[in-house]
């Protein structure tokens, strides 16, 4: 399958398809991404279904991984994987699985506490509701 771009008519965004993220990307694959991202900001990448392990290896593609932000109930969402934040609304035995799930996040901006911020953020989506939901993003240095 051949990778295919689309420019989202917002003033930012592209959505990528043919890809699949599951695996191991090639070199070209990567600075494709990159360059889509550098030029769009905004990168769409549907239908992917990763296991932890493979997300995990597909951001690493893209440079060191940043541990994610405190997290207010002193212990990592996911033990196996301490590097990967859990943003949800889902509550099992009274306890939040998740971050930033109870309209705690309804505007913010990741990250900007530390000196030198990471470079990007990856967002897999687990379960969309059937309306709503939506992520929206800012261009922060548009004019």
């Amino acid at each position: 399958m051949t990778m295919a771009i689309e420019n989202l008519e917002a003033a930012l965004g592209a959505i990528v398809r043919g890809i699949d993220l599951s695996r191991p990307l090639a070199a070209d694959e990567v600075r494709t991404l990159e360059h889509v991202w550098r030029e769009r900001l905004v990168v769409v990448l549907r239908g992917q279904r990763l296991s932890d392990p493979q997300l995990i290896a597909f951001s690493r593609q893209f440079g060191e991984l940043d541990p994610p932000g405190p997290n207010p109930y002193g212990e990592p969402f996911i033990r196996e994987h301490p590097e990967l934040n859990v943003i949800s609304n889902v509550v099992e035995n009274g306890k939040p699985i998740g971050n930033l799930g109870d309209g705690e996040a309804v505007w913010h901006a990741d990250m900007t506490y530390v000196e030198v911020p990471p470079k990007a953020a990856v967002l897999y989506a687990i379960e969309i509701p059937p309306s709503g939901g939506n992520t929206y993003f800012a261009d922060m240095c548009g004019v």
